[in-house]
């Protein structure tokens, strides 16, 4: 099957100019995740690299036939879901099906902790009695196998909690959950990127895979592990690309 890129409104993406109307322009800019990442896929065969690397690290073959910037899963009820910067429908061995939700970076970090958007919940409650955020929040511990709850993800990134429920979440155009699901971390070390932000970014997802008991998928390139969310298996890879990028 022929890989099409569409946005999350069906529209096709065929250049840098039609992805960049996703994005507000603050957010648009060469060097920066939203910009590398797009230009990635278009321009330097990333869907490509994409598909050679997750058939390393789910060591069957991997075909990408569907990506679509900013795609949003809802998953807990609460409004607005987990927008994922890409979303990559695909299939693993010739007739498994796979869905990817990859967060782009270049160095910006995993938002904030738990602990500190639990307080922001908390003020938006107080101003707005209807909002939901707090019970996401002590929701999305649940989502996890092992036996977690708010007190111990405090120190944890939220993005890393969010962006992985909305992983588990994804459903097929008929409903039926996909076969393969992986959360991509990928960073983009671009002219912008910063060695020491990209280091702290590192270490929080370690913690991340720590704190949740994931196991460690042997590769000489990647950060890789298996865990599980929601009773399926949940792959997530971290990798660094060395990128090209020009800014003035």
């Amino acid at each position: 099957m022929k890989m099409k890129i569409v946005g999350p409104h069906g529209n096709e993406i065929s250049s840098l100019e039609d992805w960049a109307k996703l994005h507000l322009e603050k957010h648009w800019k060469e060097g920066r995740s939203a910009y590398s990442v797009a230009d990635f896929i278009l321009n330097r065969d990333g869907a490509a690299y994409l598909e050679s690397r997750l058939s390393e690290v789910l060591r069957s073959e991997v075909g990408a036939c569907l990506i679509t910037p900013e795609k949003e899963i809802r998953f807990d009820g609460y409004g607005k879901g987990r927008v994922h910067d890409l979303g990559i429908k695909g299939t693993v061995g010739g007739d498994k099906t796979l869905f990817v939700g990859v967060e782009a970076k270049v160095d910006e970090n995993f938002g904030k902790t738990m602990q500190d958007q639990y307080k922001d919940a908390e003020k938006r409650l107080e101003s707005n009695p209807k909002s939901k955020a707090v019970e996401r929040i002590r929701n999305l511990p649940a989502w996890f196998s092992t036996n977690l709850d708010l007190n111990s993800m405090l120190d944890i990134r939220y993005q890393l909690i969010h962006g992985t429920s909305g992983t588990v979440i994804a459903r097929q155009a008929d409903g039926e959950p996909y076969d393969y699901y992986v959360f991509y971390v990928l960073v983009f070390k671009t002219s912008l990127y910063d060695e020491q932000v990209g280091k702290e970014n590192l270490r929080d997802y370690q913690r991340f895979i720590n704190r949740v008991g994931g196991s460690d998928i042997e590769h000489p390139n990647v950060e890789a592990h298996l865990l599980t969310m929601n009773n399926k298996p949940l792959t997530c890879i971290y990798e660094h690309i060395e990128y090209p990028a020009v800014v003035d």
